[in-house]
């Protein structure tokens, strides 16, 4: 039964963090996109920009938040697995 135990915790150990993988990689895809008409006026237009970049850096940040967590998951998952596989039987 042990074995089997600890193999389901690697693999679900894996699972999360392939997981945190995929949302710091689709962190890294995250690009500036403007809302409404592009103003003609210089300040009005860095400003269009800039917001555009707020809102694109917040978006990354929530998936660098989300894979934080899953990062942290894994690593519970992967000690738990270590620790039952190593634990003493008491045959």
């Amino acid at each position: 039964m042990r074995p089997w135990l600890v193999i389901a915790l690697a693999a679900v150990a894996m699972i999360c963090a392939l997981r945190a993988a995929y949302l710091w990689g689709r962190s890294t895809h995250v690009r500036p996109e403007p809302k409404g008409f592009e103003p003609v006026i210089p300040e009005l237009k860095q400003n269009w920009w800039k917001l555009a970049e707020w809102a694109a850096a917040e978006r990354s940040g929530g998936f660098n938040r989300q894979a934080a967590w899953w990062t942290a998951v894994a690593a519970v998952f992967g000690f738990a697995s270590v620790a039952v596989g190593v634990w003493p039987n008491s045959n």
